[in-house]
């Protein structure tokens, strides 16, 4: 005898073959008398075509801790006792599994392959795009615009030029207390270059956030980032430079280096030139770096370690190059998330680990990227408005 488990996961096989057309005779047959039976069922069969209804399906299946939830039914469950918790537990994900499996079937039958790339003009508006918000509150959307005309501001002691894509202070007069902060913000898809009140530049990467005051004073430098950073450091002995990022504190006197702090990842300080001091302010833990070296805080244990690296893998970016040696597909896609603004869904998960080695120009149009990847002919994409698909072939 047929359990309403076993019904409820052959029915979700059954919608997701209709979707794709490819429903017999008796299955279409069961299909018809699952929807006849309550106007919701149609209802919720019709919504699986909709673009939104997707959308949330990727977001509820993000939103569920699957093992753990598994292994609290485990420990739960119990010989002849709390039968009714067992069926809980199994209509729940028998209902998930009708929801993704009928949305994944939606997502493959109206994708395209790579015929149907991000458009080269849209991308571009992404680039050289930026918010100033000043100690007040006020904000400034900065874009490639700002060539055409240069805002000049001045804020207590600094005066502001925004010109070309980059913001430069300078200071105006001496004013030794009430410094304003400001803090500038980029997107996903831009990027912006900032020079200092000391005239320390700072190139400022996708989805990063630096605070800073207008005007450096007294015996130290100190910004916060969040996100990643390359600076190029005004050398001044009697003022050290620091930047704090979460629980990683790196003091320079003059220098060049970068810092990737991006959250729920490792924080990484990669020496150009000089000398960097990379602390942890918590357990006390720190690393000296020598030009070439990499000093990497660890989030999951606060461990701090430091290693020889190629600096030009790291660094790059500024220049408008995408670089990766011997790199995982899943960490190649969290630069290009960034710097496309894109959504990743990986249909097969073992196509994560596939490593690729490249070096390509930031501003080339998605769909070359993407064809360039696919030249190791291991896996597949398929592209629809900013979501990619990712499959093995």
């Amino acid at each position: 005898m047929e359990t309403k488990e076993s019904r409820i996961f052959r029915l979700a096989e059954i919608i997701t073959r209709s979707l794709r057309e490819e429903l017999p005779a008796p299955e279409r047959a069961m299909l018809e008398e699952w929807l006849a039976q309550d106007e919701r069922h149609q209802t919720l069969y019709d919504s699986f075509g909709q673009d939104e209804v997707l959308a949330e399906q990727v977001r509820l299946h993000r939103s569920i801790d699957w093992q753990g939830d598994c292994r609290r039914f485990m420990l739960k469950q119990k010989p002849l006792q709390h039968r009714h918790r067992v069926f809980y537990y199994c209509l729940r994900y028998a209902a998930l599994f009708i929801l993704l499996l009928s949305g994944l079937a939606v997502w493959l039958v109206k994708s395209h392959r790579i015929d149907s790339p991000l458009p080269a003009g849209e991308l571009a508006d992404y680039h050289n795009k930026a918010c100033l918000t000043l100690a007040g509150g006020e904000q400034i959307i900065l874009s490639a615009n700002d060539t055409v005309i240069a805002p000049v501001l001045s804020q207590r002691g600094a005066h502001i030029e925004i010109r070309e894509n980059q913001i430069t202070y300078s200071t105006t007069v001496a004013v030794n207390d009430d410094i304003p902060c400001n803090t500038l913000t980029i997107p996903r898809g831009g990027e912006y270059l900032l020079t200092l009140s000391d005239g320390t530049r700072v190139w400022l990467n996708a989805e990063s956030q630096l605070r800073y005051p207008v005007k450096f004073t007294g015996k130290q430098r100190t910004v916060y980032l969040v996100g990643e950073a390359y600076f190029n450091v005004q050398a001044d002995t009697s003022c050290p430079f620091t930047v704090i990022s979460g629980p990683a504190e790196i003091t320079v006197l003059g220098t060049s280096f970068n810092l990737r702090a991006y959250p729920e990842e490792d924080i990484l300080t990669t020496l150009v030139s000089g000398a960097v001091q990379m602390a942890e302010k918590v357990g006390g833990q720190c690393v000296r770096l020598a030009p070439g070296e990499q000093g990497c805080l660890e989030k999951t244990n606060g461990y701090m370690t430091k290693q020889k690296v190629d600096t030009y893998l790291c660094t790059a970016w500024k220049d408008g190059r995408l670089v990766f040696r011997d790199m995982r597909l899943e960490e190649l896609f969290t630069i290009l998330v960034r710097w496309y603004d894109l959504e990743v869904f990986y249909l097969n998960p073992e196509a994560k680990d596939i490593r690729f080695t490249g070096d390509m120009d930031k501003t080339e149009c998605f769909e070359n990227i993407l064809r360039i990847i696919e030249q190791n002919r291991r896996v597949h994409f398929h592209v629809k408005g900013r979501a990619v698909s990712v499959s093995l072939r």
